[in-house]
């Protein structure tokens, strides 16, 4: 079976993980990124936080964000703090709470807003200290939203993961799946594959969950976090003691609104049409 592309109307550029700007295209790979499933995905960007100083290479497609929330258990806010280098990873953590005052928490954001379907990839070790929510997501708005979520006080043998395509009220938009073993005590990949009909999630490279409700439609952000507000019928805690994920790569193959069609196309036929990068 041939390859086939996600076609967004209009879809961007390569982004590299060598820091190429907004308007170049990657010359490795100028005809895209072929994925397990067969779709040709035009751009990239690739943070491995084990090759170089982690915040460093954070900061070249991420945002640290730094925005505080209050809610109605515990006012959260995030801290450029609590992103930092961890044993040659990236480190991300809501920090332990002293039973006052704000729970200091973590968020990163990509710089990238026009991100419209992709396979986004997170290989990390998810905290382990009970009460907070370790996300990874695509982000427009409440409604426009496709989430991987663990709770740390799931901790279990047979660890839970929450996939949600947002609002997670509606029927049939949230599954919750029992993964196993504990995947707090080593690295795994989690994988979200958004396609125009269905978001399909993935643990290592098998497929453990899909959800065709509530598909974004809408250019988004991704994002990843790690934060607690006290609230007893989600996150629990706040902790007592650091809540630390440990991340080793954010890996992100996608279309975009940035670049048509037919300049990816063309950029591909100069090149000589070399076959697409397998991911």
């Amino acid at each position: 079976m041939l390859p086939h592309l996600i076609l967004t109307g209009l879809v961007g550029y390569v982004a590299a993980a060598s820091l190429q700007t907004r308007a170049t295209q990657d010359s490795t790979c100028p005809c895209g990124y072929l994925d397990s499933n067969g779709n040709v995905w035009r751009e990239s960007s690739v943070s491995d936080f084990t090759a170089g100083t982690p915040t460093s290479v954070l900061q070249q497609a991420f945002a640290v964000e730094t925005w505080g929330v209050q809610g109605t258990y515990q006012y959260r806010q995030n801290s450029a703090d609590n992103v930092y280098n961890l044993n040659g990873a990236l480190g991300m953590r809501t920090q332990g709470w002293s039973g006052s005052g704000p729970v200091y928490t973590s968020e990163v954001q990509s710089h990238r807003d026009d991100i419209l379907y992709g396979t986004f990839r997170i290989t990390a070790e998810i905290p382990t200290t009970p009460g907070v929510c370790f996300g990874f997501f695509t982000f427009y708005s409440n409604t426009q939203e496709a989430d991987i979520e663990f709770l740390s006080a799931d901790t279990n043998a047979a660890h839970t993961v929450h996939y949600t395509n947002q609002p997670g009220q509606t029927a049939g938009a949230t599954e919750t799946v029992t993964l196993g073993p504990n995947l707090q005590t080593s690295f795994n990949e989690h994988r979200i594959d958004w396609l125009p009909d269905v978001v399909n999630y993935y643990l290592n490279g098998g497929q453990t969950g899909s959800i065709s409700i509530q598909v974004p439609d809408t250019p988004s952000f991704v994002l990843a976090n790690v934060w607690s507000n006290g609230d007893p019928g989600w996150t629990q805690g706040p902790p007592t003691a650091d809540a630390v994920a440990t991340i080793q790569n954010i890996k992100l193959y996608f279309n975009s609104t940035s670049l048509s069609e037919s300049d990816f196309n063309s950029a591909c036929a100069t090149a000589g049409r070399p076959a697409s990068c397998q991911i």
